[in-house]
């Protein structure tokens, strides 16, 4: 007869033939709850459930090692309190306690998921808000000069990562401080990740720097498509065709033009593109080819116009000849040009077969 007090019933029958398959399922469990609650919770439950014998409530943290254990094992329904005198604690049984879990990360996660669902409809709204109020802080002022030099750092630092389909910039190496590798303001991975197409112009001159040919390595690295041009007249920024940040003294840290004109923000973008059409497309040191799409194009037109066929260039890159055929399509549609003969013509005009800058 057994002389254990009611509903004492233990988790693992020590008996001959089963106590191997009642550990496994003990072992398992445990795993599961250790990712489910915490491994001092699921420690917890397991030191309860071997436990010979009632546990008084009382002194179940202590034997438990933890305190607070008995309540959170309780509160999880990982144990239950049989109505002893003095009341014991007694571990469930590996099935309602795995269930009993489940439920509480499950109305956990929903709890998560309302949170997150709620703060993506308030973000949603405070950006309406803050796209009216920037309509109405602009709609009577559409240039604003700038002269506080960390006004002017900072919505350099930000206009770019605010694009959502393009950003533009105009590099001159004019600067009132010695460039550092800290002056680099590459691409984010979340402006790339999203699409945003980032060109650069800069000033021959960075190559022959060594701060600046490291600069223009890393933005190239991140995703920015980067062309050259022997001088530039200013330092410029025109994000999404919406807004501009225009220098007004060489370096621009010191004066600086913020527009939202329309016309005159078209009209810049448009000065850009006529500058791109003619820059040198970036070649990096040490390396046979461009490191982007665009400079891939430029290959491909060079080892065109020695005569080499679709396959062969294929060969040479390690393309495979769908990739040549599609740039190639790419960079005639750049020179505007109907036959191969003409984008060969056009691209020796543009000087994408000079030798690189040095």
């Amino acid at each position: 007869m057994d002389s254990r007090p009611p509903g004492d019933a233990r988790l693992i029958d020590r008996s001959p033939g089963l106590s191997t398959a009642a550990s496994e399922l003990l072992d398992q469990t445990v795993g599961t709850l250790t990712a489910l609650t915490s491994p001092d919770i699921a420690a917890s439950y397991r030191t309860l459930a071997e436990t010979d014998g009632p546990v008084p409530l009382a002194d179940a943290d202590r034997r438990l090692g933890c305190a607070g254990s008995a309540v959170r094992l309780l509160d999880l329904g990982l144990a239950h309190v049989l109505p002893h005198d003095p009341p014991v604690l007694a571990a469930a049984a590996p099935l309602p306690a795995l269930e009993a879990a489940l439920a509480h990360k499950q109305h956990e996660l929903n709890a998560q998921y309302d949170i997150v669902a709620r703060s993506q409809r308030e973000a949603a709204q405070i950006r309406r808000l803050a796209h009216r109020q920037a309509q109405a802080a602009t709609s009577h002022r559409l240039a604003r000069v700038l002269t506080d030099s960390d006004d002017i750092a900072a919505l350099s630092n930000t206009i770019g990562t605010a694009a959502t389909a393009e950003h533009l910039t105009l590099e001159t190496f004019r600067y009132d401080l010695p460039l550092s590798d800290g002056s680099a303001q590459p691409p984010t991975a979340a402006s790339i990740a999203r699409g945003v197409r980032h060109r650069s112009i800069y000033e021959s001159a960075f190559l022959s720097d060594p701060v600046g040919a490291r600069i223009i390595e890393r933005c190239a690295a991140a995703g920015e498509e980067i062309r050259l041009l022997p001088r530039l007249e200013m330092k410029m920024k025109v994000t999404d065709g919406a807004q501009a940040l225009l220098a007004l003294t060489p370096t621009g840290s010191s004066a600086a033009l913020h527009l939202t004109s329309p016309v005159a923000v078209d009209a810049l973008r448009h000065y850009f593109e006529l500058l791109w059409r003619d820059a040198r497309p970036l070649t990096l040191s040490g390396s046979s080819g461009y490191g982007d799409r665009e400079g891939q194009r430029h290959e491909i037109a060079a080892l065109m116009r020695q005569g080499l066929k679709d396959e062969a260039i294929a060969r040479r890159l390690g393309l495979t000849p769908r990739t040549v055929r599609r740039r190639i399509s790419e960079f005639m549609e750049e020179l505007a040009a109907e036959t191969r003969f003409a984008a060969g013509t056009e691209a020796q005009r543009r000087g994408w077969f000079d030798a690189p800058a040095e």
